[in-house]
């Protein structure tokens, strides 16, 4: 049984080995131009295509998929509009929000760097570069040196690597022509193998001491950057160094730390480091991170050991770090670095290794990994790793009696995360109302109010109370500003709108929380509450408000008819998203105003339904019911335009309507003031047709008077 049990474990390693290989892409704005950089393995065959307002990349690795996560996080511009990978191998795709081209180049044989600039498309960029033509040097005659001369001389130049040649001299040559500054005869892109002759190997031991310089070098801070500007990481931590195993031996703790402590001063009360640095580890391994803090403290120094030490008694304290993170950046390290890396930093890194960490947790202590299993866990589920916040969550439990608040509250940060919100909510209510929380029972009645928000549900009397109650009891605490905001955000929920914008109007930075209150109050409360509040809300809390929440304010303006509100809410100054609706509100703001010219220039050529309503509206106000009847036949609002059509008296209806009812009256009044046609020639047929004539116009009176009935 155990043999097929490794076997099984070792077609699940060869098959998560076989999975897909990841691509990183990163970005940059410069002056001009948009970067992207691309790192392969050396070697990669690679090529640029140009689309249609975009381009593709092709790499030959059949199982790459670009990791593009973090692409837009450090874009400004508008020149790189979407970027995407249907399956793993397929190409990257690039769309542009401009008139742009992209052009793309190979940096150091490893990355892929692609330049979007506006303008027209340039040559298509290779790396199939003549060699340039250099002129021959003179010859100067001059004395042979003698034997002993020559015995001392190394002539490294023929044996130095003539790729970097080659890779110095394309840069520039490139960087040039993509300013128009040199021109070059150019091949087609296509694939091609992105590792050069390596058959010339430098010499072991042989440092480079020449340098390649053009007339472009000059030139540098014109041209802008002509590498990409890559941030250096530091160095990773190994799991050797950090030694967090050996911090602790098989002894009891007692034990431990009053062996330690017997020994700490010595003579002259003098203080043994090297017991002081022991002590504050033998802390930090049991949880005690105040304690291995003050050990640290009493050595008066600061060596990167002991920031490492402050680091991790700070994750276990559940405080912010003093002074710079020793791990940051060491997410990617596959040592027990990474996993104090993301507990540090407080979220996942897009290198991050998470099976490392995983391995990392399981050799934790029991009581470590009941103390930062949670917290492992929320930022595997802020990452939307669920899975291996699930496997954290499970360890915990193996080694629980009884499940903690702590661990439950990240229960139901992952049943959130997968959609399951009342499982998420009963969670909480756990937790809330379990005994032996701590402060986790105060938290977990904020993420259970801002769950309730999320969901547009309401806050119960119970749960108000307590939120009231944990207002008072940590107004002092470090989390007191958050159990305010908390309060004031169920008391909106509840309908207590008066006391909660009062409560919101004392509590400083709290600009998410009142954004929230009042799209409640815009959502949930009668006019006048609505209309007071608003109208009394202070400046500053006004303009603090998202562009969202202004919106969702003028609709509701709006359809009480004020146009001045309605006309402020929509045209703030900082509000720059959501241009169609709010000018679809400025439209409706003209339209209450009485000035319908101006609406219909508001709405331009907007097609949505509601702009088709307010420019037929427009049109009616002007006068105009021919063209706001064909408006309204556009919105297949077909009885409305008949009406339209018939107080314009228009004759050739574009879209008769036969049974509809003002298409009836239309014909009806049509066919009553058609002339009568005499025949004087002939007094009995014209005494006949009068007579015909009157029967009609009695037949067409009687249904215009049942279709007025009818209403």
């Amino acid at each position: 049984m155990i043999r097929y049990a490794l076997m099984i474990s070792a077609a699940l390693t060869a098959a998560g080995q076989a999975g897909a290989r990841d691509i990183s892409v990163r970005s940059g704005e410069h002056d001009g131009y948009t970067r992207l950089v691309v790192q392969v393995p050396p070697g990669t065959e690679w090529g640029l295509k140009r689309t249609k307002n975009g381009a593709k990349l092709n790499v030959a690795l059949p199982d790459a998929e670009f990791q593009t996560g973090a692409v837009f996080q450090r874009l400004s511009q508008n020149r790189l509009s979407a970027i995407s990978q249907t399956n793993p191998g397929d190409a990257l795709e690039m769309e542009f929000g401009c008139d742009c081209f992209a052009t793309a180049f190979l940096h150091q044989n490893t990355m892929i760097v692609v330049d979007i600039a506006p303008g027209a498309a340039l040559p298509p960029i290779s790396s199939d570069i003549p060699p340039p033509t250099l002129p021959k040097a003179a010859v100067v005659n001059a004395p042979l040196p003698g034997p002993q001369a020559l015995d001392p001389l190394v002539l490294p130049l023929l044996n130095l690597k003539a790729q970097v040649f080659e890779d110095q001299l394309s840069t520039r040559l490139l960087q040039g022509a993509d300013r128009d500054l040199v021109d070059l005869e150019l091949s087609q892109i296509g694939p091609r193998n992105s590792n050069g002759n390596q058959s010339l190997d430098m010499p072991p031991r042989m440092d480079l001491n020449i340098a390649v310089t053009s007339v472009l070098d000059d030139l540098d801070g014109l041209l802008g950057p002509s590498i990409p500007q890559l941030e250096k990481k530091p160095a990773c931590i190994s799991s050797a160094e950090l030694g967090f195993d050996s911090w602790s031996d098989e002894r009891l703790f007692p034990e431990q730390v009053a062996e330690l402590r017997t020994g700490l001063f010595q003579e002259f009360d003098h203080l043994d480091k090297e017991r002081a640095m022991k002590l504050a580890k033998l802390y930090a391994y049991f949880g005690f991170g105040a304690e291995a803090v003050r050990s640290l403290g009493w050595m008066g120094e600061e060596t990167p050991e002991t920031n490492r030490i402050s680091a991790i008694a700070a994750v276990l304290d559940d405080r912010p770090l003093k002074g710079s993170n020793p791990f940051r950046d060491l997410q990617r390290c596959e040592s027990d670095a990474a996993i104090w890396a993301a507990l540090t930093e407080g979220k996942l890194a897009e290198d991050a290794q998470i099976r490392v960490m995983e391995h990392s947790f399981a050799r934790l202590p029991d009581h470590l990994r009941r103390q930062v299993g949670p917290m492992l866990s929320d930022i595997f589920v802020a990452a939307q790793k669920l899975e291996a916040a699930r496997r954290v969550l499970r360890a915990v439990d193996r080694i629980e009696t009884k499940p903690s608040p702590g661990a439950t509250q990240a229960k139901a940060g992952v049943a959130k995360a997968e959609g399951d919100q009342e499982k998420s909510e009963t969670l909480l209510k756990d937790v809330v109302g379990s005994s032996e929380a701590g402060l986790e029972a105060p938290l977990a009645l904020a993420r259970l109010i801002e769950q309730r928000w999320a969901e547009r549900g309401s806050a119960s009397a119970r749960e108000l109370e307590l939120a009231a109650s944990y207002t008072v009891e940590l107004r002092r605490s470090e989390i007191g500003p958050l159990m305010q905001r908390t309060y004031a955000l169920a008391l909106s929920l509840g309908q207590e709108f008066d006391q909660s914008f009062d409560l919101l109007e004392d509590i400083p930075n709290s600009a998410e929380t009142l954004d929230r209150a009042v799209q409640v109050l815009t959502a949930r409360a009668d006019d006048d509450t609505f209309l007071r509040r608003i109208f009394n809300l202070p400046e500053p809390m006004a303009q603090s408000l998202t562009t969202e929440t202004a919106i969702s304010i003028a609709e509701r303006l709006a359809s009480l008819g004020f146009a001045r509100p309605t006309l402020f809410w929509s045209n703030r100054p900082q509000d720059t998203i959501r241009r169609k609706d709010r000018a679809l509100l400025h439209a409706q703001a003209a339209l209450l105003s009485g000035q319908p010219h101006k609406a219909l220039l508001e709405l331009g050529d907007e097609p949505s339904d509601k702009a088709m309503s307010l420019r037929a509206q427009a049109n009616l106000d002007i006068g105009e019911f021919e063209n706001a009847g064909r408006v309204l036949l556009q919105f297949d609002r077909v009885n409305e335009a008949e009406r339209l059509f018939w107080l314009s008296d228009m004759e050739d209806v574009p879209q008769p309507a036969v049974d509809q009812k003002f298409g009836q009256v239309r014909r009806a009044t049509l066919a009553l003031a058609e002339p009568v046609t005499r025949i004087e020639e002939q007094p009995l047929a014209d005494a006949t047709a009068l007579l015909e004539n009157s029967a009609n116009a009695r037949d067409n009176i009687a249904q215009l008077l049942a279709l007025v009935r009818a209403d």
